[in-house]
């Protein structure tokens, strides 16, 4: 496992890259906690940037988030035990939720996929996405 802040740095460094919100929380997150994914792992982060497809729903940020517990306390058969990302999944949306005051990218992003504004307040919520993801993880 890596340090928090290097976890944060790694997303945040994807976000300036081009990356989008999903994807670079999700790298970030794994980053730390020390999770290889595959390419067609970090391909699944894609859709969701702008709220789902730029549907401008749920946060893209908040959704890698979610992926990457998926990835750090998931399943790959049914027997193995679910609660434990369902339970960490849940406090991430909460803790967004209480942080930001909504999970919905239109409320967050103002429908602002354009300018620098876009970049700056988008990259707050890929940052704090990734911090709180991590500190969930490790609490648990």
């Amino acid at each position: 496992m890596r340090a928090t802040e290097e976890g944060i740095r790694h997303a945040d460094e994807c976000w300036a890259n081009n990356l989008n919100c999903a994807e670079s929380v999700l790298r970030g997150v794994c980053f730390a906690q020390s999770v290889e994914l595959t390419d067609q792992a970090r391909k699944m982060a894609t859709p969701f940037g702008g709220g789902i497809g730029r549907s401008e729903e749920v946060c893209g940020a908040l959704i890698g988030g979610v992926l990457a517990i998926g990835a750090s306390l998931g399943r790959t058969a049914p027997e193995e035990d679910r609660l434990n990302s369902y339970d960490a999944a849940g406090k991430l949306y909460k803790a967004f939720q209480a942080r930001f005051g909504s999970t919905c990218c239109k409320v967050l992003n103002r429908s602002d996929f354009k300018t620098p504004e876009h970049r700056s307040r988008c990259g707050e919520y890929v940052r704090e996405a990734t911090r709180l993801a991590i500190q969930i993880l490790r609490e648990g």
